[in-house]
């Protein structure tokens, strides 16, 4: 995952500095595709929109953030000045080109940092997961681990935040996938995606209970928090 998360922040930074014009693209090796493609193009501007550019579950989402703060794969940090609003914010991303971006915009508080090994000396109000980056967990077990860290972090009235793609047929599916720029690949990685009812047992074996706050078509907004 890191690896490829690297060729991604390289193309981010390109992006940044001024190259508009250079396709980048996830190609599908299994699992759902998107509109049935295998091969489906990313705008890398949506990772530097502003907060009128955000959609209306970005917006809530960010709405509902308090207290201290954690936005967990924060990329350039595009939200994080909204975040920082709401509460005292800390980002954290596993490229450090993407974090080098986010220091360029002069966001001092996004950190190179894995989810997996991360150490607070706090706990946070709110932990936020935004484009669907509780997939970064790639497979069951991982995501399990994921929970029960991301649990760990919270305060006692603490919530997680997820935006969460729709997904209606099995428990979860695991995508095989790749990044494809200037006819370069990047290494594959994983990315795991969950029906919300099955993410919901997931949440209950950890005492962590599940609320969907609001929905469009692809997606969910919802909330994980403690149970009393």
């Amino acid at each position: 995952m890191k690896n490829s998360m690297e060729f991604f922040g390289e193309a981010l930074y390109a992006y940044w500095k001024g190259d508009r014009n250079s396709k980048f693209y996830l190609v599908y090796i299994s699992g759902e595709k998107i509109d049935e493609l295998d091969k489906y193009e990313l705008d890398l501007g949506i990772y530097f929109r502003n907060y009128d550019q955000l959609n209306n579950l970005e917006k809530k989402l960010i709405s509902l953030s308090h207290g201290k703060i954690l936005d967990v794969g924060c990329g350039t940090g595009y939200y994080i000045p909204e975040l920082m609003k709401r509460g005292d914010t800390e980002g954290i991303d596993i490229s450090e080109k993407v974090i080098k971006i986010a220091r360029e915009m002069g966001l001092r508080n996004c950190k190179l940092g894995n989810i997996f090994e991360f150490k607070a000396d706090k706990k946070y109000d709110t932990i936020t997961l935004l484009q669907n980056n509780i997939g970064i967990a790639e497979t069951l077990p991982k995501a399990k681990r994921l929970l029960k860290i991301l649990s760990n972090l919270l305060s006692r009235e603490g919530q997680i935040l997820n935006i969460l793609r729709k997904y209606f047929v099995n428990d979860y599916i695991i995508y095989e996938r790749y990044f494809e720029w200037k006819n370069k690949r990047s290494s594959k990685f994983k990315w795991i995606t969950f029906n919300v009812d099955f993410l919901s047992k997931l949440c209950s074996e950890i005492n962590l209970k599940l609320e969907i706050i609001d929905e469009n078509e692809d997606f969910y907004l919802i909330r994980m928090s403690k149970n009393d």
